[in-house]
């Protein structure tokens, strides 16, 4: 990209030895700041090319030291199949690590998006990230509040009566199971859009509505195929039972074990505040539709009546939706301040 610096890059190993990757740009002295994408995605939902300037180059000319991390869900490393747990026990705390590692650094920042925070805000629950010092979470945490369509392939179980077939979902049409993505198209197709991209169709089924389009250029529209790719289905199973839970759980919470410890189908796994006492911004946007903007509201509540007001805020963004966040065409002048001024903030 013109005018920035070289990339670094860097292979590491997660804790449980899986292969993940670090992109550093060197904009200056602050941070650094960790960027961790969403599932079915990589970290180049951070620096699209088809913006006048993308979340990447607005860090490095505000002076951050921007590290772009390619946890087990990226799309640009092998599919495997795990779940957040397995995110948040494993990646987040090396990639930290990581970072600090060749910094030098004593702490590090965080922008967290969508299932990335979602395993970002297990992993500190879990007390794994005690050099965090300060967190921007995006559009959801630790509460999950999903659209009625979400929850009902939730209750539907739809991942789980995929399984028996399938690894992975797809919104592009590089299937490998020709015969199901046409299926798949056509039910997508069902849905009321306001575009014929089957691949947006496909995305829209897989995870709710992503983005205004109102907000998306016809550039960064008619290229999402660079963006997105596989995500698997445990992950899905997952995530289906945290939106039926309304909250982060370990995978498979009904088992007898948990039923027997907690005498509820949905046990507090992760919900200790004692960890996240440290700034936090909660960023929602008004019109989000994958996870809707109460989401953070709960995390952020149930956070300053357990912690005290002064380590959080919560920012809302209006006229936009769940990605173009970072991938909208006026983003640079609309979201990213307020995500710069997040990383700034400091408890009163």
């Amino acid at each position: 990209m013109k005018g920035m610096p070289l990339a670094e890059r860097y292979d590491f190993l997660a804790g449980d030895g899986v292969p993940l990757k670090l992109t550093r740009y060197v904009g200056g002295t602050k941070g650094p700041v960790l960027l961790v994408h969403g599932a079915g995605v990589w970290s180049g939902m951070f620096m699209l090319p088809t913006l006048k300037e993308n979340f990447v180059q607005y860090l490095v000319r505000q002076g951050y030291d921007t590290w772009l991390l390619d946890w087990r869900a990226s799309v640009k490393l092998p599919l495997r199949q795990f779940t957040l747990d397995d995110a948040a026990d494993h990646d987040m705390p090396a990639a930290v690590r990581r970072v600090r590692e060749i910094t030098g650094a004593e702490s590090v920042q965080a922008v967290v998006h969508c299932a990335g925070s979602a395993a970002f805000f297990m992993s500190m629950a879990a007390g794994h990230l005690p050099d965090v010092r300060t967190v921007v979470a995006s559009q959801v945490a630790l509460h999950h509040h999903t659209p009625a369509t979400t929850r009902f392939k939730a209750l539907l179980r739809v991942p789980e009566l995929l399984d028996a077939g399938l690894d992975s979902l797809t919104p592009d049409d590089a299937s490998r199971t020709p015969l199901f993505q046409a299926a798949f198209t056509k039910v997508a197709g069902f849905l009321r859009m306001e575009c014929d991209s089957p691949v947006c169709h496909r995305l829209s089924f897989m995870y709710g509505r992503l983005y205004r389009h109102a907000r998306l250029n016809p550039e960064t529209h008619s290229r999402l195929e660079e963006q997105f790719g596989r995500c698997n289905l445990l992950t899905f199973r997952h995530l289906g039972q945290m939106s039926r839970c309304g909250h982060a759980v370990r995978f498979d919470y009904g088992r007898a074990g948990n039923l027997a410890r907690y005498g509820q189908a949905c046990p507090p796994d992760y919900l200790d505040p004692e960890p996240f006492q440290r700034p936090i911004t909660f960023v929602s946007s008004e019109q989000n539709r994958t996870y809707l903007p109460s989401s953070t509201e709960r995390t952020f509540q149930w956070l300053r009546e357990a912690n005290g007001a002064r380590y959080y805020q919560r920012r809302m963004l209006p006229g936009y939706g769940h990605l173009d966040t970072f991938m909208g065409s006026t983003a640079a002048e609309d979201t990213y301040p307020v995500l710069r001024e997040a990383l700034e903030f400091q408890p009163r």
